[in-house]
């Protein structure tokens, strides 16, 4: 009981240091994409019971459409789609974008409903918190003695992962499910009932709340798989397969949902097409094809295209997903694969290199700039009911003036260290790292890896992508260290206590 006592007060004081970025920052940390999980919430809210709240004049107006289309339902609004966005023209059905879960989105309209975000903040500390010093308690081996622990807690202070936790979008919880996944694969017998509820609780929720969560354990699942017919190690899978299965049948209900409120079904933004454009090979094949009488939709834009990526995805203008007629973007999106196929087929060595270019600068962006200075994200002040807008105003963040060069500062000495203090516990003896802490290391590391892969291939590499997730490197770490103290001076009393 004492020992619960200890573990439950380091989980209190770590998550108190965790939200010391939103302290400084004078509130929480917004995005361009945070309104648009919210207004779908929102809009989820407003179709289910009617109530509206300062974020629904989008479902407002799609519920307005609908009463008055005609020939076909119309379909409730994207929300804002992102910052940016513009209506649909005369004629065209709004579309809806996958992407954006619903499910985070009712966390943050809960924050915001109890009349502030920090709240948000709050819950996303608890639970880091807790995962983190969970999984050092097992790293290190320390199940009945947590107040060793405590050295974990200087990660809060020397990583971004306050940042994270401070953040008003789901990427805390990508490096959260892959230590679950850590977790429940190798300790899953050995776990409480409580402990085990927190975990697939946990990995659960973040397959529900990105898309690309499921990708990366689903990815890193398959790994697993391979490890356990390759040495026979004994790994429990089942309830990660159940966790996944969960986050399929939340986009599953999704996807069901707005098929039947609007009549069409929500559109993935054509990420793979556009890193393949933008890194040459698409749109080389592109105009090619097109040349040759190519009946794809992109044709009609291939001399508009933007090089970026992210303009192609997210600007308005013409060559631009968002700036296309609703119907064209559903069929570019319909399209892709196709497409994605036929330029593997065309150029499948340029494909490669260009995609291990960008996993390799993905894998070492740790900056955190692109979250923590609101003018770099471009968020878009009108889209925020007063109030929110007044608060946000207030941070520095929007002012530009967040210190964030301390974290870039220290990401890389940090993360090296960190990653070298590993590797000499790894190639030292055994007992400095036993099986179990090798193979928690091991799944964790693989995580981080296919993060990057996920990330770097099929979207732009950005800092945040990457940087949500080094820090894990550093709590292995300590928590390793910490292991491996507690076996250097066990040995030595016991010595000590023989002696005459």
């Amino acid at each position: 009981m004492q020992g619960r006592g200890v573990l439950a007060g380091l989980i209190a004081l770590f998550a108190l240091l965790l939200l010391l970025p939103a302290a400084v920052n004078r509130g929480v940390l917004q995005f361009p994409d945070t309104t648009t999980y919210i207004r779908g919430a929102d809009a989820a809210v407003v179709a289910a019971t009617g109530h509206s709240s300062a974020w629904s004049d989008d479902a407002r107006r799609a519920l307005a459409a609908s009463s008055t289309a005609v020939a076909a339902p119309s379909p409730v609004a994207d929300g804002e789609e992102r910052a940016g966005a513009t209506a649909a023209p005369a004629g065209g059905f709004p579309v809806v974008l996958s992407g954006r879960s619903v499910f985070y989105g009712a966390l943050l309209y809960a924050g915001d409903f109890l009349g502030s975000f920090w709240w948000v903040a709050i819950v996303q500390a608890l639970v880091t918190a807790t995962a983190a010093l969970l999984a050092a308690r097992r790293v290190a081996g320390r199940l009945d003695s947590p107040e060793r622990l405590w050295p974990v807690l200087a990660v809060a202070v020397v990583t971004s992962v306050g940042l994270q936790v401070a953040l008003l979008m789901p990427d805390i919880f990508a490096p959260l499910a892959i230590l679950a996944t850590a977790q429940i694969a190798l300790h899953w017998r050995a776990m409480g009932r409580g402990e085990r509820a927190f975990w697939l609780l946990l990995l659960a929720a973040a397959a529900l709340f990105h898309s690309g969560n499921l990708l990366v354990i689903g990815l890193l699942v398959g790994v697993l798989l391979l490890w356990r017919l390759g040495t026979r190690t004994a790994l429990c899978l089942v309830p990660i397969a159940l966790a996944l299965l969960v986050g399929a049948g939340g986009e599953a209900a999704f996807g069901a949902a707005v098929r039947k409120m609007t009549g069409y079904s929500p559109v993935r933004p054509p990420f793979v097409a556009a890193r393949l454009i933008a890194d040459g090979p698409g749109r080389d094949y592109l105009d090619r094809a097109c040349a040759n009488g190519a009946t794809l939709t992109l044709c009609q834009y291939r001399d508009s295209i933007p090089e970026d990526s992210d303009s192609f995805l997210w600007a308005s203008g013409r060559g631009s997903f968002m700036g296309m007629p609703p119907e064209d973007r559903r069929r570019v999106a319909a399209e892709e694969r196709a497409f994605v196929l036929a330029v593997l087929a065309d150029r499948p060595l340029a494909v490669v290199g260009t995609s291990l270019r960008n996993i390799g600068g993905q894998l070492l962006r740790w900056q955190v700039d692109d979250i923590a200075d609101a003018r770099q994200g471009g968020i878009n002040r009108a889209k925020l009911p007063p109030a929110v807008r007044a608060q946000f105003d207030t941070t520095r963040a929007a002012e530009g003036d967040f210190p964030s060069g301390y974290y870039n500062l220290l990401a890389a000495p940090v993360t090296l260290l960190a990653l070298a203090a590993l590797l000499a516990l790894g190639a030292a003896r055994r007992d400095a790292m036993p099986a179990a802490a090798r193979g928690y290391v091991a799944i964790v590391l693989a995580g981080i890896l296919l993060n990057a892969a996920v990330c770097g291939a099929f979207s732009k590499p950005h800092d945040r992508y990457q940087s949500r997730v080094i820090w894990l490197v550093p709590l292995l770490a300590t928590a390793a260290l910490a292991g491996a103290r507690r076996r250097a001076s066990a040995p030595a009393a016991a010595a000590s206590g023989t002696a005459v």
